[in-house]
């Protein structure tokens, strides 16, 4: 028997975290009562920290109305706030507010719920192995250049 493709392996592998990931990812946000563009802000906002509003233009692809518009319903909701940059009154930056970073906590938690499983699932004796060749899955991964939409 043949050794499996590397891009092979590594396309049904992607495949099958993005589909777990997107559907625990839509799962959760529809329990939290928010959008997938919804989470997928407050998310980018835990992890790139305060942003204005234009940066999220790009990021979801929409207006600056559009965006204006889902941000103020955020805010409305509790889990953002808007706040004048420091030195420039003019840029206000979209932050989280307490209630939002426990939104996204419980969306990260919820999401170890799977990776837990897929861990219990492999013996003992090879976890070591793997976690070292996805740790330089990683890295060569880090070195691929994400191109912008």
């Amino acid at each position: 028997m043949s050794e499996p493709d590397l891009s092979t392996v590594l396309a049904d592998w992607s495949a099958s975290l993005i589909r777990h990931s997107l559907h625990d990812f839509n799962r959760f946000a529809r329990k939290a009562g928010l959008s997938l563009a919804q989470m997928n802000i407050l998310m980018h906002i835990y992890y790139q920290g305060p942003n204005e509003v234009l940066n999220f233009c790009e990021m979801m692809q929409i207006s600056p109305a559009g965006a204006s518009q889902m941000i103020e319903r955020m805010v409305q909701e509790g889990v953002v706030q808007r706040l004048e940059a420091a030195g420039d009154r003019r840029v206000r930056l979209v932050s989280l507010t307490d209630a939002g970073r426990q939104v996204v906590l419980e969306c990260i938690e919820a999401r170890q719920v799977w990776l837990e499983q897929i861990v219990a699932n492999i013996p003992a004796d090879q976890r070591p192995q793997l976690a070292q060749a996805l740790a330089q899955l990683g890295a060569y991964a880090s070195q691929v250049e994400v191109h912008p939409v």
